[in-house]
């Protein structure tokens, strides 16, 4: 899919019909690991694939999703969101691409399971996936939705 027809088509699914394959979730994980981290701080960041239904029923707002990616930052660390932000947003375009649904979900941190994050960590994004039967279609874009002031 081309870049631009792909982000015009992404949206919150909040309804899933299986699992992720390995294979896709290795390329989620590639898209991960290809994300921009300020000051190349890659040890900052911890990802927690999490897909045992156990802990999955102790998670509350995932909407039944068969796997949630935990983005965790390192617990001293003031501004790390902002990169864990741009790491949850590749791995969402990348499981959009292959066809997965996807939702950025910070609702269900407060209820991961202790243990579940490494030690020294805190989740600052999840990311709910799975199959879905929804169809993704490019949408028109408005150039206004977000008020822009040029400067030339």
């Amino acid at each position: 899919m081309e870049t631009l027809k792909m982000i015009q088509s992404r949206k919150a699914v909040r309804e899933y019909s299986g699992q992720v394959s390995d294979d896709q979730l290795h390329e989620i994980l590639v898209a991960a690991n290809a994300s921009p981290v300020g000051m190349g701080r890659y040890d900052d960041y911890r990802l927690t694939v999490i897909q045992d239904p156990t802990v999955l029923s102790k998670m509350t707002g995932i909407y039944e999703a068969p796997t949630v990616i935990v983005v965790s930052v390192k617990e001293e660390s003031a501004s790390d969101e902002i990169s864990a932000g741009a790491i949850v947003h590749n791995m969402e375009l990348a499981a959009e691409d292959q066809g997965l649904g996807a939702n950025y979900n910070m609702a269900s941190l407060e209820s991961i399971p202790s243990g579940v994050v490494p030690d020294g960590f805190k989740p600052a994004f999840a990311l709910t996936l799975g199959q879905t039967n929804d169809i993704f279609t490019p949408r028109e874009i408005p150039l206004d939705r977000i008020k822009t002031n040029t400067v030339k």
